[in-house]
């Protein structure tokens, strides 16, 4: 069973979590959006059982009844979602792995009755592999 490893931008939180990988996806809910400031959020579920972390450096928030955001209290990132409705699991920012690519691919997008028109634009866009030149 592989184990991944992740945890914040400042490196003051650190977690662990064994797999089995239950569902990964990306999500367009406001709620999580709003969270991350951004778009989108990347999410891969586990049992909450297999994650073993330090949370001395983790904060939380219940973003709704039942539901509990958590981040690292020093650089703000984004680390869990934990919620009534889902007991046993907890769902882990994908970006906070740090190699979760291939296992981690997500299987579906949800919520995207909530897709922002900047994601339904994305297909259209120009691409730059760098900061595009500057005029």
């Amino acid at each position: 069973m592989k184990t991944f490893r992740g945890g914040c931008q400042c490196g003051a939180v650190r977690y662990e979590v064994d797999g089995p990988l239950h569902f990964s996806a990306i999500c367009h809910c406001p709620s999580c959006r709003k969270s991350a400031g951004a778009p989108m959020v990347g999410w891969v579920m586990f049992e909450h059982a297999r994650l073993r972390c330090d949370r001395k450096g983790v904060t939380g928030f219940a973003s709704s009844d039942g539901v509990m955001r958590s981040f690292c209290a020093t650089c703000g990132t984004n680390l869990f979602f934990e919620a009534d409705y889902l007991p046993g699991l907890v769902d882990i920012t994908a970006e906070s792995l740090d190699a979760p690519y291939p296992e981690v691919l997500p299987q579906a997008q949800i919520w995207t009755a909530h897709e922002t028109e900047s994601v339904k634009a994305l297909a259209g866009m120009a691409r730059f592999e760098t900061l595009p030149p500057q005029s």
